[in-house]
C-alpha cells in the first residue's frame, strides 16, 4: 500500500471519530463532563438503534410480509463474512486416513 492509501484509511478513521463526537449520547456525555463512550461501544450503539428503527419499520410497514423478505434481502448485502481460523479454514489438513497403529487399536477393541 502506498503511503498515499495509508494515509487516507487513517483521514477516513480519524473523521469517523470525530463525527461520533457529534452523537447525541456523546455530546450530552462530554457538555456534562462525563468520559466518552469509546468509538466502538458507539458504533454499536449506532447499529443496534438502526436494527431497532428497521425492525419497527417492518412491524409498521402495510405489508409485513414484502417489507421482511426486503430486509433479509438487504441484510445478505451488507452483513459482513469472515472466516474464522479457529475452525481450520483455510489450513491444509494434510492425510487424514487412520495410521496402522490407530486401525490395529480399533480392531482390536471391537
Amino acid at each position: 500500500m502506498s503511503k498515499e492509501g495509508s494515509e487516507r484509511g487513517l483521514i477516513l478513521s480519524l473523521l469517523c471519530e470525530h463525527l461520533l463526537l457529534l452523537h447525541p449520547e456523546q455530546s450530552a456525555r462530554l457538555k456534562n463532563k462525563q468520559p466518552g463512550l469509546p468509538a466502538g461501544c458507539l458504533i454499536e450503539r449506532l447499529k443496534t438503534e438502526a436494527l431497532i428503527d428497521t425492525v419497527k419499520s417492518v412491524v409498521n410497514a402495510k405489508d409485513p410480509d414484502i417489507a421482511l423478505n426486503d430486509l433479509i434481502d438487504g441484510l445478505e448485502l451488507v452483513l459482513p463474512t469472515r472466516e474464522s481460523s479457529r475452525h481450520m479454514a483455510g489450513r491444509d489438513l494434510g492425510n487424514q486416513e487412520p495410521k496402522p497403529s490407530l486401525i490395529r487399536y480399533a480392531q482390536h477393541n471391537a
